[in-house]
């Protein structure tokens, strides 16, 4: 549930098709569609799918998550907060929707707003992508109608299999047995001419290795004027695959022995590798070769 408070519905990967005559949207890529109710109008908003009507005081937020139904059960009744100002308290009994859907009520702040919202999760049932839909209003409008849109909404998603699983093995052939390096460095020169009051750089390696091990290793350096520089060192190893990400398209994920999850969105852009938009140089020979273990 807590994958509503950021829009990871990424739209710009995705084709969003809507059937002729019908309020029906389709995510074919996804898996994923549904019907728009009647006298609501839809639009794609900061990677999400925002829903409005011109007669209902409030909004529904629509966002795909990864949750099993489980981790919902138990997210359900903690308290939902972010750095954007949302801090919403559960209240009420957690609702069974159906055997893949639960439900349940939430007051607070809403981005910094006063808010009630009424907050519906589903997992997917072909194992690809679920979907959470947040009913939100200002607490003195917050209606029954509102309410029942959300739910009628949500009985409205349709599920489809999606096989991804060429691409998938496409990207593990790719990325198994080598080592990924990011560099970046900046410097920032002082008022007397040679002179540097400032700089950072930072460099990440990840090796990948053929049996799904990984190896992590990343430092940074910081100078500032008049300072001695600060230096830091990350070290990590785990397991490692290629996972639908949140937005439907590969991620790199990579589950460290301490049970943390990192997830890189993957891309290859003009022969250029792309980690969550930053350019890491692949190789495998000589000192540049993955530890491996």
């Amino acid at each position: 549930m807590r994958s509503i408070l950021i829009f990871v519905f990424t739209l710009s990967n995705v084709v969003m098709t809507a059937a002729q005559d019908s309020n029906r949207v389709n995510y074919s890529q996804l898996g994923i569609s549904f019907l728009i109710p009647d006298q609501w109008q839809g639009q794609e908003t900061n990677g999400g799918v925002l829903l409005q009507s011109p007669t209902i005081p409030g909004i529904i937020l629509i966002a795909t998550h990864r949750e099993s139904l489980d981790q919902i059960r138990s997210q359900a009744n903690q308290i939902l907060q972010d750095e954007q100002g949302t801090f919403l308290n559960p209240f009420g009994d957690l609702e069974e929707l159906s055997p893949t859907m639960l439900a349940r009520n939430f007051e607070g702040q809403l981005e910094g707003n006063p808010a009630k919202t009424y907050l519906i999760s589903m997992v997917n049932p072909t194992g690809g992508l679920g979907l959470t839909i947040l009913v939100a209003s200002q607490p003195g409008q917050f209606s029954e109608d509102l309410k029942n849109t959300g739910i009628a909404l949500a009985h409205s998603v349709q599920f489809t299999k999606v096989d991804r699983s060429a691409e998938f093995e496409e990207w593990k052939n790719f990325l198994s047995g080598w080592r990924l390096t990011y560099m970046h460095s900046y410097d920032s020169p002082g008022q007397n001419q040679g002179n540097n009051y400032g700089g950072i750089s930072s460099e990440r390696r990840i090796d990948l290795c053929p049996n799904m091990n990984f190896r992590y290793y990343g430092k940074s350096k910081v100078i500032l004027d008049g300072l001695s520089p600060s230096f830091k060192e990350t070290r990590g190893e785990g397991t490692w695959d290629i996972v639908l990400g949140a937005d439907g398209t590969p991620h790199l994920e990579m589950i460290y022995t301490t049970g943390e999850v990192w997830e890189y969105k993957l891309e290859y852009v003009g022969d250029k590798l792309l980690l969550n938009g930053e350019r890491y140089f692949r190789t495998n020979s000589g000192n540049d070769a993955p530890q491996c273990y």
